[in-house]
């Protein structure tokens, strides 16, 4: 039986915090072409020092739907999860809040 397709993240950085990361994918998206290699992806996210699994996890969940490239937009998402793990913290919901 074919298990449903995982669920798909998405997160707008707010408008003080969106030229921090269009910076962040600038200095990661080094040839300019607007999106992530995955060995591109991986060398710019391993910089956070999470291990390795829980970064493979991160992948999955901003790579959807799965292109094995990470856009802008995905890759806000792939930050945004870092930066939650990072702090001890989890999504409560797709968008990636919170919560109270």
């Amino acid at each position: 039986m074919a298990q449903p397709p995982p669920s798909q993240y998405s997160y707008t950085p707010p408008p003080n915090e969106l030229p921090y990361y269009n910076a962040l994918f600038s200095t990661a998206d080094k040839s300019s072409v607007g999106q992530l290699s995955g060995p591109l992806a991986v060398e710019f996210l391993s910089l956070s020092k999470l291990p390795v699994d829980l970064l493979k996890q991160i992948w999955t969940m901003a790579d959807q739907p799965a292109s094995n490239t990470l856009d802008p937009s995905k890759f806000y998402v792939a930050v945004r999860l870092i930066q939650l793990f990072q702090n001890g913290k989890k999504p409560v919901d797709l968008a990636l809040n919170l919560g109270e």
